[in-house]
């Protein structure tokens, strides 16, 4: 019962985020790196089938699902609004998550394939880390605080093993999204 509870808060935790940030395009404060969104949607689809493909636990199943469609979502909405996406460090984020994509279909392994999308992911992230480095205020906090949140308590529904790497990967990346955002909101002070 208590693994229910906790997989339940982590999708209400992730959904929340989600709604939040979505909102926050929709009002204008929050623009999302296209090229980020983009490569994220490709990465959370290779993270969910790895996932699923390993027979994993539903806390694993659950969070990598949520995922796969809250970066659909996303990533639809920052060709709306979001900023970015066409410069060589861009396009090389790209051709890196390619190779994860591409070293997933050859090893074949679902776990190595979780490993690869980690590295794919991380690529999508750093455009969207120096974006936010540089305009922190194009950046809302809440998706990767409930991201924290969310992958924090799927990973304490069951033990951690070898399956949880990802879950723990997305709390150190959402994590350094809102160290950036309130850092250098904090260094930036208050705008006119």
């Amino acid at each position: 019962m208590f693994r229910i509870i906790l997989l339940t808060l982590s999708l209400v935790a992730g959904i929340s985020g989600v709604i939040l940030y979505a909102i926050d395009i929709v009002k204008g404060t929050t623009r999302p790196h296209v090229m980020t969104r983009f490569i994220l949607f490709f990465i959370l689809t290779l993270n969910f089938v790895s996932i699923v493909a390993a027979d994993s636990n539903l806390g694993a199943v659950l969070y990598a699902g949520l995922s796969f469609t809250h970066s659909a979502i996303l990533f639809g909405m920052s060709l709306w609004r979001g900023m970015g996406g066409k410069s060589k460090l861009d396009f090389a984020c790209l051709g890196i998550a390619g190779v994860g994509i591409v070293g997933w279909q050859v090893t074949g392994n679902p776990l190595v394939g979780v490993w690869f999308a980690i590295l794919a992911d991380l690529a999508a992230y750093v455009p969207a880390l120096i974006k936010t480095w540089h305009h922190p205020e194009t950046e809302s906090h809440w998706l990767y605080t409930l991201s924290i949140l969310a992958a924090g308590l799927s990973l304490a529904a069951y033990p951690i093993n070898s399956e949880s790497v990802f879950q723990i990967y997305i709390i150190i990346v959402s994590a350094a999204m809102v160290a950036i955002i309130f850092r250098n909101r904090q260094t930036q002070g208050p705008t006119l």
